[in-house]
Protein backbone atom coordinates (compact mmCIF):
# COMPACT_ATOMS: atom_id res chain seq x y z
CA UNK A 1 0.00 0.00 0.00
CA UNK A 2 1.18 3.51 -0.79
CA UNK A 3 1.34 6.30 1.76
CA UNK A 4 -1.60 8.64 2.40
CA UNK A 5 -1.05 11.98 4.11
CA UNK A 6 -4.06 13.66 5.75
CA UNK A 7 -3.87 17.45 5.99
CA UNK A 8 -6.25 18.92 8.56
CA UNK A 9 -7.24 22.55 8.95
CA UNK A 10 -9.46 24.59 11.24
CA UNK A 11 -12.62 23.14 9.70
CA UNK A 12 -11.75 19.72 11.11
CA UNK A 13 -11.41 20.96 14.70
CA UNK A 14 -14.42 23.26 14.37
CA UNK A 15 -16.57 20.18 13.79
CA UNK A 16 -15.59 19.06 17.31
CA UNK A 17 -16.06 22.37 19.13
CA UNK A 18 -13.03 24.55 18.36
CA UNK A 19 -13.92 28.13 17.38
CA UNK A 20 -12.93 29.55 14.02
CA UNK A 21 -10.06 32.02 14.02
CA UNK A 22 -12.59 34.74 13.18
CA UNK A 23 -14.48 33.96 16.39
CA UNK A 24 -11.48 33.61 18.68
CA UNK A 25 -11.50 37.22 19.85
CA UNK A 26 -15.14 36.97 20.86
CA UNK A 27 -14.31 33.74 22.70
CA UNK A 28 -11.53 35.60 24.54
CA UNK A 29 -13.91 38.33 25.72
CA UNK A 30 -16.39 35.63 26.78
CA UNK A 31 -13.80 34.36 29.28
CA UNK A 32 -14.92 37.21 31.56
CA UNK A 33 -18.05 35.20 32.26
CA UNK A 34 -16.24 31.91 32.92
CA UNK A 35 -17.40 30.60 36.28
CA UNK A 36 -15.07 27.63 36.79
CA UNK A 37 -11.91 29.59 37.61
CA UNK A 38 -10.76 30.18 41.15
CA UNK A 39 -10.85 33.79 42.35
CA UNK A 40 -7.11 34.15 41.78
CA UNK A 41 -7.27 32.72 38.25
CA UNK A 42 -10.33 34.77 37.37
CA UNK A 43 -8.62 37.95 38.54
CA UNK A 44 -5.58 37.13 36.41
CA UNK A 45 -7.65 36.29 33.31
CA UNK A 46 -9.69 39.48 33.62
CA UNK A 47 -6.49 41.49 33.99
CA UNK A 48 -5.13 39.91 30.78
CA UNK A 49 -8.35 40.70 28.92
CA UNK A 50 -8.16 44.32 30.08
CA UNK A 51 -4.54 44.56 28.87
CA UNK A 52 -5.49 43.18 25.45
CA UNK A 53 -8.57 45.38 25.25
CA UNK A 54 -6.49 48.47 25.99
CA UNK A 55 -4.12 47.61 23.13
CA UNK A 56 -6.98 46.99 20.67
CA UNK A 57 -9.02 50.08 21.55
CA UNK A 58 -6.27 52.58 22.43
CA UNK A 59 -3.30 51.59 20.26
CA UNK A 60 -5.05 50.02 17.27
CA UNK A 61 -7.98 52.49 17.50
CA UNK A 62 -10.70 49.89 17.04
CA UNK A 63 -14.24 50.86 18.03
CA UNK A 64 -16.11 49.15 20.86
CA UNK A 65 -18.66 47.85 18.36
CA UNK A 66 -16.09 46.24 16.07
CA UNK A 67 -13.45 44.96 18.46
CA UNK A 68 -14.84 41.43 18.82
CA UNK A 69 -14.74 41.13 15.00
CA UNK A 70 -11.18 42.43 14.63
CA UNK A 71 -8.95 39.89 12.81
CA UNK A 72 -6.48 38.12 15.05
CA UNK A 73 -3.83 38.53 12.33
CA UNK A 74 -4.13 42.31 12.61
CA UNK A 75 -3.35 42.11 16.34
CA UNK A 76 -0.43 39.71 16.13
CA UNK A 77 1.20 41.28 13.05
CA UNK A 78 2.05 44.74 14.46
CA UNK A 79 3.29 43.11 17.67
CA UNK A 80 5.48 40.56 15.88
CA UNK A 81 6.80 42.98 13.27
CA UNK A 82 7.79 45.53 15.91
CA UNK A 83 9.57 42.82 17.90
CA UNK A 84 11.43 41.56 14.80
CA UNK A 85 12.49 45.08 13.84
CA UNK A 86 13.43 45.98 17.42
CA UNK A 87 11.17 49.03 17.51
CA UNK A 88 8.41 50.22 19.80
CA UNK A 89 4.73 50.39 18.87
CA UNK A 90 2.84 53.42 20.18
CA UNK A 91 3.27 53.28 23.98
CA UNK A 92 4.72 49.76 23.96
CA UNK A 93 8.47 49.14 24.14
CA UNK A 94 10.00 45.76 23.21
CA UNK A 95 9.59 44.30 26.69
CA UNK A 96 5.91 45.34 26.85
CA UNK A 97 5.32 43.88 23.38
CA UNK A 98 6.80 40.52 24.42
CA UNK A 99 4.60 40.57 27.53
CA UNK A 100 1.54 41.49 25.46
CA UNK A 101 2.14 38.68 22.98
CA UNK A 102 2.49 36.20 25.83
CA UNK A 103 -0.76 37.53 27.30
CA UNK A 104 -2.51 37.10 23.96
CA UNK A 105 -1.17 33.55 23.61
CA UNK A 106 -2.50 32.70 27.08
CA UNK A 107 -5.94 34.07 26.26
CA UNK A 108 -6.06 32.26 22.92
CA UNK A 109 -5.27 28.95 24.63
CA UNK A 110 -7.87 29.50 27.36
CA UNK A 111 -10.51 30.55 24.83
CA UNK A 112 -9.88 27.44 22.72
CA UNK A 113 -10.16 25.23 25.79
CA UNK A 114 -13.34 26.94 26.97
CA UNK A 115 -15.10 26.58 23.61
CA UNK A 116 -14.00 22.98 23.10
CA UNK A 117 -15.25 22.03 26.58
CA UNK A 118 -18.75 23.13 25.56
CA UNK A 119 -18.89 20.68 22.64
CA UNK A 120 -20.52 17.28 23.12
CA UNK A 121 -22.06 14.61 20.95
CA UNK A 122 -19.46 13.89 18.26
CA UNK A 123 -16.87 11.97 20.27
CA UNK A 124 -17.69 8.70 18.48
CA UNK A 125 -16.87 10.22 15.08
CA UNK A 126 -13.54 11.51 16.30
CA UNK A 127 -12.73 8.10 17.83
CA UNK A 128 -13.61 6.48 14.50
CA UNK A 129 -11.06 8.63 12.68
CA UNK A 130 -8.43 7.92 15.35
CA UNK A 131 -9.04 4.18 15.15
CA UNK A 132 -8.85 4.31 11.35
CA UNK A 133 -5.44 5.99 11.51
CA UNK A 134 -4.08 3.71 14.23
CA UNK A 135 -5.19 0.53 12.45
CA UNK A 136 -2.91 1.50 9.56
CA UNK A 137 -0.04 2.54 11.83
CA UNK A 138 -0.08 -0.89 13.50
CA UNK A 139 1.24 -2.44 10.29
CA UNK A 140 4.66 -1.49 11.68
CA UNK A 141 4.28 -4.17 14.33
CA UNK A 142 4.67 -6.78 11.57
CA UNK A 143 7.11 -4.86 9.41
CA UNK A 144 8.88 -1.75 10.72
CA UNK A 145 9.41 -0.50 7.16
CA UNK A 146 5.63 -0.25 6.67
CA UNK A 147 4.77 3.46 6.75
CA UNK A 148 1.30 3.96 5.34
CA UNK A 149 -0.10 7.12 6.89
CA UNK A 150 0.64 10.42 8.58
CA UNK A 151 -1.28 13.55 9.58
CA UNK A 152 -0.22 17.15 9.01
CA UNK A 153 -2.22 19.87 10.73
CA UNK A 154 -2.12 23.64 11.07
CA UNK A 155 -4.25 23.55 14.24
CA UNK A 156 -3.06 24.43 17.75
CA UNK A 157 -5.75 22.54 19.63
CA UNK A 158 -5.22 19.05 21.06
CA UNK A 159 -8.64 17.55 20.30
CA UNK A 160 -7.15 15.00 17.90
CA UNK A 161 -3.98 14.51 19.98
CA UNK A 162 -6.01 13.38 22.97
CA UNK A 163 -8.27 11.16 20.89
CA UNK A 164 -5.31 9.40 19.25
CA UNK A 165 -3.61 9.00 22.63
CA UNK A 166 -6.76 7.53 24.21
CA UNK A 167 -7.21 5.12 21.33
CA UNK A 168 -3.58 3.99 21.46
CA UNK A 169 -3.91 3.31 25.18
CA UNK A 170 -6.92 1.03 24.68
CA UNK A 171 -4.47 -1.60 23.46
CA UNK A 172 -2.91 -3.81 26.12
CA UNK A 173 0.74 -3.08 26.83
CA UNK A 174 2.86 -6.10 25.83
CA UNK A 175 4.97 -7.79 28.45
CA UNK A 176 8.38 -6.16 28.76
CA UNK A 177 7.17 -2.82 27.35
CA UNK A 178 5.90 0.40 28.93
CA UNK A 179 3.61 1.43 26.06
CA UNK A 180 1.73 -0.12 23.14
CA UNK A 181 2.37 2.74 20.70
CA UNK A 182 3.14 6.46 20.82
CA UNK A 183 1.89 9.69 19.37
CA UNK A 184 4.80 10.96 17.27
CA UNK A 185 5.15 14.73 16.76
CA UNK A 186 8.18 14.10 14.51
CA UNK A 187 10.51 16.28 16.56
CA UNK A 188 12.61 15.75 19.68
CA UNK A 189 10.29 15.60 22.71
CA UNK A 190 10.46 14.90 26.43
CA UNK A 191 7.55 14.13 28.72
CA UNK A 192 6.54 17.01 31.00
CA UNK A 193 5.71 14.36 33.58
CA UNK A 194 8.97 12.50 34.12
CA UNK A 195 7.05 9.39 35.20
CA UNK A 196 4.87 9.23 32.09
CA UNK A 197 6.49 6.56 29.90
CA UNK A 198 3.79 6.79 27.22
CA UNK A 199 5.22 10.05 25.85
CA UNK A 200 8.25 9.00 23.81
CA UNK A 201 9.81 9.96 20.45
CA UNK A 202 8.52 7.92 17.53
CA UNK A 203 11.91 6.50 16.54
CA UNK A 204 12.38 5.25 20.11
CA UNK A 205 9.07 3.39 19.88
CA UNK A 206 9.99 1.78 16.57
CA UNK A 207 13.36 0.78 17.98
CA UNK A 208 11.52 -0.96 20.81
CA UNK A 209 9.41 -2.92 18.34
CA UNK A 210 6.26 -0.83 18.80
CA UNK A 211 4.47 1.62 16.46
CA UNK A 212 4.17 5.38 16.06
CA UNK A 213 1.29 7.61 14.94
CA UNK A 214 2.71 10.63 13.14
CA UNK A 215 0.98 13.96 13.87
CA UNK A 216 2.95 16.90 12.49
CA UNK A 217 1.73 20.23 13.91
CA UNK A 218 3.11 22.96 11.67
CA UNK A 219 2.08 25.86 13.90
CA UNK A 220 2.87 24.39 17.30
CA UNK A 221 0.50 23.01 19.91
CA UNK A 222 -1.32 23.91 23.11
CA UNK A 223 0.42 21.07 24.95
CA UNK A 224 3.96 21.95 23.87
CA UNK A 225 6.32 23.96 26.01
CA UNK A 226 9.98 24.60 25.31
CA UNK A 227 13.16 25.35 27.23
CA UNK A 228 14.84 28.56 26.01
CA UNK A 229 18.22 27.22 27.12
CA UNK A 230 18.47 23.74 25.55
CA UNK A 231 15.43 23.93 23.19
CA UNK A 232 13.97 20.66 24.47
CA UNK A 233 10.26 20.36 23.76
CA UNK A 234 8.12 19.11 26.66
CA UNK A 235 4.79 17.41 26.03
CA UNK A 236 1.87 16.34 28.19
CA UNK A 237 -1.15 14.59 26.74
CA UNK A 238 -4.02 15.81 28.88
CA UNK A 239 -7.31 13.97 28.93
CA UNK A 240 -8.72 17.47 29.24
CA UNK A 241 -6.37 20.41 28.81
CA UNK A 242 -6.52 22.47 32.01
CA UNK A 243 -4.37 25.44 31.10
CA UNK A 244 -1.42 24.06 33.03
CA UNK A 245 1.27 26.05 31.24
CA UNK A 246 -0.75 29.21 31.70
CA UNK A 247 -1.34 29.25 35.44
CA UNK A 248 1.67 27.27 36.62
CA UNK A 249 5.38 27.73 35.96
CA UNK A 250 7.43 24.81 34.70
CA UNK A 251 11.20 24.52 34.33
CA UNK A 252 13.47 22.28 32.26
CA UNK A 253 14.55 19.47 34.59
CA UNK A 254 17.50 18.56 32.36
CA UNK A 255 18.97 22.06 32.56
CA UNK A 256 18.33 22.15 36.30
CA UNK A 257 20.41 18.99 36.62
CA UNK A 258 23.13 19.84 34.08
CA UNK A 259 23.69 23.44 35.17
CA UNK A 260 22.66 23.23 38.82
CA UNK A 261 19.77 25.63 38.28
CA UNK A 262 16.80 26.08 40.59
CA UNK A 263 13.72 27.65 39.00
CA UNK A 264 15.76 30.10 36.95
CA UNK A 265 14.22 32.25 34.22
CA UNK A 266 16.85 30.94 31.76
CA UNK A 267 15.21 27.50 31.73
CA UNK A 268 11.59 28.47 32.39
CA UNK A 269 9.42 26.74 29.80
CA UNK A 270 7.51 28.86 27.30
CA UNK A 271 4.63 28.07 24.96
CA UNK A 272 5.51 26.95 21.45
CA UNK A 273 2.94 28.51 19.12
CA UNK A 274 3.47 30.00 15.66
CA UNK A 275 1.22 33.05 15.59
CA UNK A 276 -1.26 33.75 12.75
CA UNK A 277 0.58 36.50 10.90
CA UNK A 278 2.24 36.96 7.53
CA UNK A 279 5.51 37.06 9.51
CA UNK A 280 5.57 33.51 10.82
CA UNK A 281 8.84 32.78 12.58
CA UNK A 282 9.85 29.25 11.60
CA UNK A 283 13.42 29.48 12.90
CA UNK A 284 12.79 27.51 16.09
CA UNK A 285 14.81 24.28 15.85
CA UNK A 286 11.88 22.07 16.88
CA UNK A 287 9.50 23.70 14.40
CA UNK A 288 12.16 23.30 11.70
CA UNK A 289 12.25 19.57 12.44
CA UNK A 290 8.47 19.35 12.09
CA UNK A 291 8.51 21.23 8.78
CA UNK A 292 11.43 19.20 7.44
CA UNK A 293 9.65 15.96 8.30
CA UNK A 294 6.41 17.30 6.82
CA UNK A 295 8.29 17.80 3.55
CA UNK A 296 9.47 14.19 3.65
CA UNK A 297 5.93 12.94 4.32
CA UNK A 298 4.62 14.94 1.35
CA UNK A 299 7.38 13.63 -0.92
CA UNK A 300 6.50 10.02 -0.06
CA UNK A 301 2.73 10.41 -0.45
CA UNK A 302 0.85 8.72 -3.25
CA UNK A 303 -2.35 10.32 -1.97
CA UNK A 304 -3.09 13.59 -0.15
CA UNK A 305 -6.40 14.13 1.63
CA UNK A 306 -7.31 17.66 2.77
CA UNK A 307 -10.02 17.86 5.45
CA UNK A 308 -11.36 21.22 6.65
CA UNK A 309 -8.34 23.12 5.34
CA UNK A 310 -9.23 26.21 3.29
CA UNK A 311 -5.79 26.71 1.68
CA UNK A 312 -5.56 30.32 2.96
CA UNK A 313 -3.26 32.84 1.31
CA UNK A 314 -1.53 33.47 4.66
CA UNK A 315 -0.16 29.91 4.62
CA UNK A 316 2.20 30.67 1.76
CA UNK A 317 5.06 28.79 3.48
CA UNK A 318 3.05 25.58 3.48
CA UNK A 319 1.90 26.14 -0.09
CA UNK A 320 5.52 26.56 -1.10
CA UNK A 321 6.41 23.33 0.73
CA UNK A 322 3.70 21.46 -1.16
CA UNK A 323 4.77 22.94 -4.49
CA UNK A 324 8.33 21.82 -3.84
CA UNK A 325 7.75 18.37 -2.39
CA UNK A 326 4.59 16.82 -3.89
CA UNK A 327 4.99 14.25 -6.65
CA UNK A 328 3.63 15.08 -10.08
CA UNK A 329 1.34 12.04 -10.04
CA UNK A 330 0.01 12.43 -6.48
CA UNK A 331 -3.75 11.91 -6.10
CA UNK A 332 -5.55 14.64 -4.19
CA UNK A 333 -8.88 14.58 -2.36
CA UNK A 334 -10.37 17.67 -0.73
CA UNK A 335 -13.23 17.75 1.80
CA UNK A 336 -14.75 21.21 2.30
CA UNK A 337 -18.16 22.54 3.30
CA UNK A 338 -20.98 23.55 0.98
CA UNK A 339 -20.08 27.20 1.64
CA UNK A 340 -16.67 26.54 0.06
CA UNK A 341 -18.11 25.43 -3.27
CA UNK A 342 -16.80 27.80 -5.92
CA UNK A 343 -19.65 27.09 -8.36
CA UNK A 344 -22.65 29.33 -7.82
CA UNK A 345 -26.18 28.15 -8.54
CA UNK A 346 -26.09 29.58 -12.05
CA UNK A 347 -22.78 27.88 -12.80
CA UNK A 348 -20.62 31.00 -12.44
CA UNK A 349 -17.34 30.77 -10.56
CA UNK A 350 -16.86 32.50 -7.21
CA UNK A 351 -13.13 33.20 -7.15
CA UNK A 352 -13.10 33.94 -3.41
CA UNK A 353 -14.16 30.43 -2.35
CA UNK A 354 -11.77 27.87 -0.89
CA UNK A 355 -12.86 25.41 -3.55
CA UNK A 356 -11.60 27.69 -6.29
CA UNK A 357 -8.26 28.16 -4.50
CA UNK A 358 -7.79 24.39 -4.68
CA UNK A 359 -8.91 24.20 -8.30
CA UNK A 360 -6.45 26.95 -9.20
CA UNK A 361 -3.47 25.79 -7.10
CA UNK A 362 -3.72 22.11 -8.11
CA UNK A 363 -5.11 22.66 -11.61
CA UNK A 364 -2.47 20.48 -13.26
CA UNK A 365 -2.96 17.53 -10.90
CA UNK A 366 -5.47 14.76 -10.31
CA UNK A 367 -7.84 16.35 -7.79
CA UNK A 368 -11.30 15.42 -6.51
CA UNK A 369 -13.36 17.78 -4.35
CA UNK A 370 -16.25 17.02 -2.03
CA UNK A 371 -18.40 19.57 -0.23
CA UNK A 372 -19.94 17.52 2.56
CA UNK A 373 -17.40 18.62 5.16
CA UNK A 374 -15.54 16.71 7.84
CA UNK A 375 -18.53 14.53 8.75
CA UNK A 376 -18.86 13.23 5.18
CA UNK A 377 -15.18 12.35 5.20
CA UNK A 378 -15.29 10.44 8.51
CA UNK A 379 -18.57 8.69 7.73
CA UNK A 380 -17.06 7.31 4.51
CA UNK A 381 -14.08 5.74 6.33
CA UNK A 382 -13.94 1.96 6.54
CA UNK A 383 -12.37 0.50 9.68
Amino acid sequence: MGKTVYILGAGFSMEFGAPSQANLLKAIYDLKNHSNYSKLKKRKVNMWIEELDKFIVTSLKVSEEEKIHYPLEDIYTPIDKSIVEGCSFKDYDIYKLFTLRNTLNNLVMLALKNEIDKAVGKEALLEKFSQFIINQCKSRLLNESEDRVSIITTNWDIILDNSLHRTINKDPIPKGHKFSGVLDYCCYISSLDERDHKVKPGLYAIGKGRYNVKLLKLHGSLNWSQCPKCSRLYVKLYQRFNGAYIFKKYYCRHCEKNYNLNKCYTNKLFTNLITPTFLKNLNNIQNKLVWQNAGIELSEAEKIVFVGYSLPQADFEFKQLMSRMLRKDVNIEVYLTAQDNYLKLNGAIDYGKAGYRYRNFFSGRNIKMYFGGTLEFINNLSL
